[in-house]
């Protein structure tokens, strides 16, 4: 991602390169880097045995294979429902040879992330990593509370540096740009930021905001699905800020799947919040005592 960065700023003419697609670039070369270093320092760990580790290799299977099922669901969603006809210079057994072999990827993925989500939660392996060492107390903090706080701070992290390049933003089918688009980007960060800091620091309140986001989300998405015209203006969104680099065939089909996927990702966080919410009030009682 970086050095596709770097050629793009040095090969492409400014009067041809997409409006805001190197800091797209920046944004995702620095989640990669985020990923891969924690990564590595979880290979490192989990080879000397320490069982920080060993947690995170089982939240990161259970991401993996949520990212991987949603990306093979997309692909053989591809070959099954009729596209638009492709270009001349793409036969379509090259079309799905490509989405097959990103299926069976993707389903490689889901396979990894499910084995080590059960293995690493397996009451023999925590055992090994534990050692001789006494057991830790149970902790009163739900990890699902403290895993989607970490979601909630990436993810408006990322908002607050997209609206520096003047995104436009779909908001309830609305098309909104410029200014506007910014205060409202900066405005869901920082509910997102509040919201994901305040529940790490065992805020009540920060839960029931947390909520709130994650409802307004999950409105925001069954208003993309439902009112008529929304993947239109989306696709034309698309095209806007992704120039030459924009798919030239109707991605309908490509934008309901993401938006239903995104809405059942968020639905799950709201789901486990709610969940979460009596041990997580006891929690910060603890900690008031």
């Amino acid at each position: 991602m970086v050095l596709g960065a770097v050629a793009m700023r040095v090969a492409a003419e400014p009067a041809t390169r997409p409006a805001g697609s190197l800091g797209a670039l920046a944004i995702m070369a620095s989640i990669c880097c985020a990923f891969g270093s924690w990564g590595i320092a979880s290979a490192v760990g989990l080879l000397l045995q320490k069982n920080w580790a060993r947690l995170c290799f089982v939240i990161y299977g259970g991401i993996l294979a949520l990212f991987s099922f949603f990306a093979a669901a997309g692909c053989l969603l591809a070959l099954v429902i009729p596209t638009t006809p492709l270009p001349d210079n793409v036969s379509p057994s090259l079309f799905t040879g490509i989405f097959v072999m990103f299926a069976a990827v993707s389903l490689g993925g889901l396979g990894i992330g499910l084995w080590w989500l059960v293995y690493f939660s397996r009451s023999t392996v925590k055992a090994a990593f534990v050692g001789d060492a006494p057991p830790a107390p149970p902790s009163r903090f739900p990890l699902s509370v403290s895993i989607i706080s970490w979601l909630l701070i990436v993810g408006s992290a990322v908002s607050a540096v997209q609206m520096l390049f003047g995104y436009p933003l779909l908001l309830f089918s609305v098309v909104v740009r410029g200014w506007a688009a910014s205060l409202l980007q900066a405005l869901l960060a920082a509910v997102g930021l509040s919201a994901g800091i305040g529940m790490l620091k065992k805020r009540i309140e920060a839960h029931s905001l947390a909520v709130g986001y994650f409802g307004f989300g999950i409105l925001n998405a069954a208003s993309l699905m439902l009112l008529p015209g929304s993947f239109g203006r989306l696709q034309e969104v698309i095209r806007e800020t992704q120039g030459s680099q924009a798919p030239p065939f109707d991605m309908r089909v490509v934008m309901m799947l993401a938006t239903f996927s995104g809405a059942l990702m968020v639905g799950a966080m709201l789901f486990l919040l709610v969940r979460a919410r009596k041990p997580f009030v006891e929690a910060c009682q603890v900690q008031v005592e």
